[in-house]
């Protein structure tokens, strides 16, 4: 009895055992593909870009934040947002009565200055060589007040001056900050954002291993962020010979000029993505670059439905694309 027992243990034994070398190989089988099979990849021939994509946002050459230098009580709004301005065009106003009142006493005290200083001077003519001590103290103090007379009217001349906000070039009124007359403002505070809509472009930082790669006139497909259905054509105009000093690694600003077509739905600061296509390879050999393994001896696929190894050389990558080149032929099965 009881070797008949040891035997059906033994059995017992024996089917375990089989059983899990069974469910282990099916499992590992399974890992390899839901199916039971690797994944594989035709070698294919044709194009290889490789890009690079830059972070950037839309900015302009002609983009002013304009404000008074003095505060005041705002008479008269001549723009409102969205309006087309000519350069030396008035925008706003502030009431200007105490600062007239400022300018006149000014000009009185600069001319009543002015006068005594003439008077002491002419009392003093000829006297160049004997003028004595006094005379030349009562002269020196006389052309002191008068030239602190003048630049009391210059400044009050130009505290009247920059009492009406001009626009220093043409372009669209982007924002108004006091759309009505009446309204209190401190000096400094914006009021108005004027930008000229044709001298838009796009701005990217490029680092160090980088910016080499960039020429002027390359092209980029730029998509924005507010529209990422649609993209613009950028163009380089400049490309920083400094580094950015805002910028706390070494990166080197380029300027893309826009191919907007007079669009205005394109804001200052938008941000989006800049793809540069800076190697083109035509009529090459690639893979999807997941088939691509590497190990000590370098780069290699898998063929033969996984089971070898084939070396092989690694050009250009670009998107999900790597040119291969070696002891490969266009059709032949790699896999994962």
């Amino acid at each position: 009895m009881k070797s008949i027992f040891s035997r059906i243990r033994g059995h017992k034994r024996l089917v375990i055992i089989l059983a899990i070398v069974i469910i282990g190989g099916y499992f590992v089988t399974r890992s390899q593909n839901g199916n039971g099979a690797l994944d594989q990849a035709s070698i294919t021939r044709g194009t290889v870009e490789e890009e690079i994509v830059l972070t950037g946002e839309i900015s302009a050459t002609d983009y002013a934040t304009l404000q008074f230098n003095t505060s005041g009580t705002i008479s008269w709004v001549g723009v409102s947002v969205g309006e087309n301005v000519k350069k030396g065009q008035a925008l706003l106003k502030l009431d200007t009565l105490k600062l007239n009142a400022a300018y006149q006493i000014a000009v009185a005290n600069y001319r009543a200055a002015q006068a005594n200083a003439e008077e002491v001077l002419d009392d003093v003519k000829g006297n160049d060589d004997d003028e004595t001590f006094e005379e030349k103290n009562t002269r020196t103090a006389a052309e002191a007040t008068r030239d602190k007379a003048y630049d009391a009217l210059v400044a009050a001349q130009k505290e009247l001056q920059d009492a009406t906000l001009i626009a220093p070039f043409s372009g669209v009124v982007a924002i108004l900050n006091s759309e009505s007359a009446g309204v209190n403002v401190t000096a400094g505070t914006p009021q108005v954002i004027l930008v000229n809509p044709a001298t838009m472009y796009f701005e990217v930082s490029a680092d160090q291993t980088e910016v080499s790669r960039f020429m002027i006139d390359d092209k980029a497909e730029i998509t924005l962020d507010a529209f990422d259905n649609e993209t613009l054509t950028g163009t380089i105009s400049s490309i920083s010979v400094a580094p950015d000093a805002t910028e706390s690694g070494t990166v080197y600003p380029i300027r893309l000029s826009l191919e907007l077509n007079g669009a205005s739905k394109y804001k200052i600061g938008m941000t989006g993505d800049a793809r540069f296509i800076v190697t083109k390879k035509e009529g090459v050999l690639y893979i999807p670059s997941d088939y691509v393994n590497s190990d000590k001896d370098g780069e290699y696929v898998r063929i033969d439905g996984g089971k070898n190894k084939k070396y092989i050389e690694v050009g250009i990558e670009g998107g999900d694309k790597t040119e291969i080149s070696g002891d490969i032929s266009e059709g032949e099965q790699v896999f994962d």
